[in-house]
């Protein structure tokens, strides 16, 4: 008797709607996404019990006639493709004529469309899989589909389903994720019978993406980059670096209107970022692209989330140099200081002037801050260059009096104390300065490592003891960073020189975590490589500077304040967490109930 036998046609509908079918959300993408393709300009959907009690969907599309409503529930039946060669030059969201068979083979499922031109609609029943008799309804033009009782023939499935909240959560975020995609379209979303979104149409994408991931009755606050590179349209909404979360839930990435998930994509949203955001966050963004039809492969995963293509660096490169453009010219730091009480946080890109009188003199109190502030730079400042922290500095020369310093803005701070083992409490005219000591420290290696770097000026120090790494070939990359090595065996080094500022640490454990930076991205060319290089410097400033809980005498911090002159400072460390924290004294007063 034969082992191999043909599925039943129940079991390997059961089986190929896991592919299709994972959870309730999966049901509202499939929907919408038909409904999208057949023209609709405004869809509905209502859940009941996180999706697994019901899901409807409605739509006012182009709807069916009775025979095509009865071969769309039919597997592999679609209206998108005729040949082969309609894979290369797909302009439709749904294409693969699983979504209705695969659906209705796990739930209850009811159909109902009409097309405009006829007077009645189509009904059409399905239980389990297997449809009924259908008939002629009462409807408005279009689509309504009411799928009941989800997984309810395939208990097993019901396991791994989470709970309603969960569930619910899902099909929020596939609903926000094809509004945004598709802002002159009307959404509506109910969950047990409360009003969760909805979205009328919008005359653009910004103005959707800011209604969609704002709150209520406020607005996210997105910017717009918009380019073309090497025939990659790129337009993406960029929120600013202090909206960034450790999840990639506020990061919509889009390939022709379709949301993926691509991890090269992701990757290179993150460099457009660079040091504005802090390694293992990720920013609010909504970043579409759109490319010719033979350039892209949407057909390598069941439910269309993931994409491949043919010429993936050009596309990485496009949506890099784009969305690195709009950075550079950070809309969210050219905003006012505005109310303190409001914002605490504020990274100035220069040092303040002091607020004048209205007589235009000094505020009061000011000049006996400067005096004070130039006697401690005569006693601590030593101006020739920044002092190793952990060393011994040379005594500093007196300086004689100068003018007010308002472009030496940290020089002149009045160093008050530490906090923590960390933060650096310092005056200034009228606030409390508070710095964060291995941010500030980090900032000022990171900006010399770069300059040096391009000068081909890294100053290295031999080792006394050469030291042997086992790595493979990725030390390449380490030309002109301050590393001598050469080869040793098979899957060897021997380290003769690092960088001077590293020349305190193990040889083994900065070439392994230092150089392995470099191939992070999986080796995908010389230029993104190249593009982590200065993730590679940041990393080399944090290894060689103070860190938290490192006790700091004042000689320390007044050779770090100075050495912070001239750094621009206008967003963060290289890491990208804010260096400094400032506190007017009304903002002080107001909380002590002063004012």
């Amino acid at each position: 008797m034969s082992r191999i036998r043909v599925l039943p046609p129940e079991l390997a509908d059961q089986i190929a709607a896991g592919e299709v079918v994972e959870r309730p959300a999966s049901v509202v993408k499939e929907l919408i996404e038909n409904a999208l393709d057949a023209g609709a300009r405004k869809i509905e959907v209502e859940i009941q019990r996180g999706g697994l009690g019901r899901i409807l969907v409605v739509d006012d599309g182009s709807g069916m006639s009775p025979e095509d409503a009865h071969l769309a529930l039919r597997r592999f039946a679609t209206s998108k493709l005729s040949a082969i060669e309609d894979l290369q030059k797909l302009a439709t969201m749904g294409f693969r004529g699983e979504a209705l068979p695969s659906i209705a083979a796990v739930s209850k499922l009811a159909l109902t469309t009409r097309r405009r031109e006829e007077l009645a609609g189509h009904l059409l029943m399905i239980e389990g899989g297997v449809p009924g008799e259908g008939r002629a309804v009462g409807a408005p033009p279009g689509t309504q589909v009411d799928v009941q009782e989800l997984f309810a023939n395939v208990p097993a499935r019901l396991k791994f389903v989470k709970g309603e909240p969960t569930e619910a959560a899902h099909v929020v975020d596939a609903v926000l994720r094809a509004a945004l995609a598709f802002p002159e379209v009307h959404f509506r979303l109910r969950s047990d019978g409360r009003a969760v979104l909805d979205l009328p149409p919008h005359a653009s994408g910004l103005e959707r993406a800011r209604a969609a991931m704002g709150k209520p009755r406020q607005p996210a606050q997105l910017h717009e980059a918009a380019g073309e590179e090497s025939g990659v349209r790129v337009e993406a909404y960029l929120g600013a670096p202090s909206e960034s979360a450790t999840t990639t839930r506020g990061t919509h990435l889009y390939v022709n209107r379709r949301y993926v998930r691509d991890r090269g994509l992701l990757q290179a949203v993150l460099m457009g970022y660079g040091e504005l955001i802090e390694r293992g966050r990720y920013p609010l963004a909504v970043v579409g692209v759109t490319l010719g039809g033979d350039a892209v492969d949407v057909n390598v995963h069941p439910q269309k989330l993931e994409v491949r293509f043919a010429r993936a660096q050009e596309v990485f490169a496009a949506v890099r140099h784009i969305v690195a453009g709009t950075v550079a010219r950070a809309p969210w730091l050219g905003e006012p200081p505005g109310d303190f009480a409001r914002q605490a946080v504020r990274v100035y890109s220069l040092p303040p002037l002091p607020k004048s009188s209205e007589a235009g003199e000094p505020p009061a109190g000011y000049e006996a801050h400067r005096k004070r502030a130039m006697e401690a730079m005569s006693l601590f400042a030593n101006r020739s260059s920044l002092q190793p922290l952990g060393g011994a500095p040379e005594p500093p020369e007196p300086q004689p009096a100068a003018p007010p310093v308002v472009d030496r803005f940290f020089s002149s701070l009045i160093y008050l104390g530490q906090l923590h083992r960390t933060y650096l409490l310092c005056e200034a005219p009228g606030e409390l300065v508070l710095i964060d000591q291995h941010a500030a420290h980090e900032r000022v290696a990171f900006q010399r490592l770069r300059e040096a770097h391009a000068s081909q000026k890294v100053r290295t120090q031999r080792l006394l003891l050469p030291a042997t790494v086992e790595l493979d070939e990725r030390l390449a990359a380490a030309s002109g960073l301050g590393f001598e090595v050469e080869p040793f065996g098979a899957r060897g080094v021997v380290v003769r020189a690092l960088p001077e500022l590293l020349a305190d640490k193990s040889p083994a454990r900065v070439i392994t975590e230092l150089l392995g930076e470099l191939t992070e991205d999986g080796g995908r060319g010389s230029e993104m490589v190249n593009d982590r290089l200065e993730h590679l410097l940041a990393t080399m400033a944090c290894h060689s500077v103070v860190r938290a809980g490192d006790v700091l005498s004042e000689r320390e911090v007044r050779a770090l304040l100075q050495s912070m002159d001239g750094i621009d400072y206008r967003a963060h460390c290289p890491h990208g967490r804010p260096v400094l924290l400032r506190l007017s004294i009304g903002e002080i007063e107001r909380r002590f109930g002063r004012t």
